[in-house]
């Protein structure tokens, strides 16, 4: 794949890096209830959501941390009429639980994520697997958007990985975006590439949430391995330019090496409005690519427009929450989830 091979300049300004200042995310999230309390400031402070804490061991604890019981309602299968495709891993056992400290090496560096399987594992059931991507300084959650909650209430539908930024706190405060980018895509490739050969992976239903600089990852993730990535839900999510090539609201479509296409459902404070210029326009390039309009119609969840005219399963949506600052939508959680289940 030649975008996995791409070298790519991000020579980006001071104000570029969302450092301007992604400080302390101020939602934090509790492992014991996987609940998070939303802090939605109309500031242009960037604040991590995510509250869960990374260790340095290579091997997962398995101690079910939220793994739940998997006897929720839903059968798991979604409602979506696409076509599974089974990874190499199906068939093969493992073990349900919460998992801290996994690493993948890049570039003779140890990058860590944590991963959440549902219990019981169903070794012959291909499921979703969903990146989380946490803000400037925060640390990896795959319960970030409720997703391991989620998952469990619907008869454990996905499984769940949360890779963790650059692994010390330096003055860039472990942001994925812009400077550790190239690393950052092949943590992705990586980890999709082991857990799709232990585990039973629906490669085609790949997706990606990702909030403040983590919500620039998904719109990256969602430009440069949308032939990887079914869809993508960034929150607080903008990118910037950073040169032609990119998922970059500075230069035409025709110029960004974006590969394949992916749908886009991007979610956004009407309070956060230092962001709001930079993440319309790089909608305006996913719209460009995807064959989309400017006419919107009101799509669930509810206040969410999709723009219409986009290519079949690339539809791309704007949802502006009112009265929500630089936070999480906590009330989109579960629709944002139902959403994914149904492609």
């Amino acid at each position: 794949m030649s975008v996995a091979a791409l070298t790519i300049a991000v020579g980006c300004s001071t104000d570029d890096a969302d450092a301007d200042a992604e400080t302390s995310e101020a939602s934090t999230s509790s492992e014991a209830s996987g609940e998070t309390s939303e802090a939605s400031s109309s500031s242009g402070g960037e604040t991590d959501t995510s509250g869960g804490e990374t260790t340095t061991t290579t091997a997962g604890d398995g101690d079910g941390d939220g793994d739940g019981d998997g006897d929720g309602d839903g059968d798991g299968d979604g409602d979506g009429d696409g076509d599974v495709l089974p990874s190499p891993g199906c068939g093969l056992d493992a073990e349900g639980g919460h998992f801290e400290g996994l690493t993948t090496l890049v570039d003779g560096v140890e990058r860590s994520y944590d991963l959440f399987v549902p219990t019981p594992y169903d070794s012959d059931k291909p499921h979703a697997l969903v990146f989380t991507y946490h803000g400037a300084g925060g640390t990896a959650n795959t319960n970030q958007f409720r997703l391991d909650q989620n998952s469990t209430a619907n008869g454990g539908f996905s499984i769940n990985v949360a890779p963790q930024g650059w692994p010390s706190q330096e003055w860039d405060t472990n942001h994925f975006v812009p400077f550790n980018l190239d690393a950052s895509l092949q943590v992705f490739d990586q980890v999709l590439d082991s857990l799709a050969a232990e585990h039973c992976i629906d490669l085609n239903r790949v997706y990606v949430f990702g909030h403040s600089n983590g919500g620039q990852m998904a719109f990256h993730l969602g430009c440069l391995r949308g032939d990887r990535v079914r869809a993508i839900f960034p929150s607080g999510g903008r990118c910037f330019s950073y040169g032609p090539g990119l998922c970059d609201p500075d230069h035409g479509a025709s110029s960004q090496v974006c590969s394949g296409g992916v749908k886009v459902m991007s979610v956004m404070g009407e309070e956060d409005v230092t962001r709001h210029a930079d993440e319309e326009a790089t909608l305006a390039g996913f719209r460009a690519r995807q064959g989309c309009g400017a006419a919107t119609d009101p799509v669930s969840p509810s206040p969410c427009l999709e723009y219409q005219g986009c290519d079949p399963g690339e539809e791309v949506a704007s949802c502006r929450i009112p009265e929500l600052g630089h936070g999480q939508w906590q009330a989109g959680f579960d629709p944002l989830y139902e959403v994914m289940m149904s492609l």
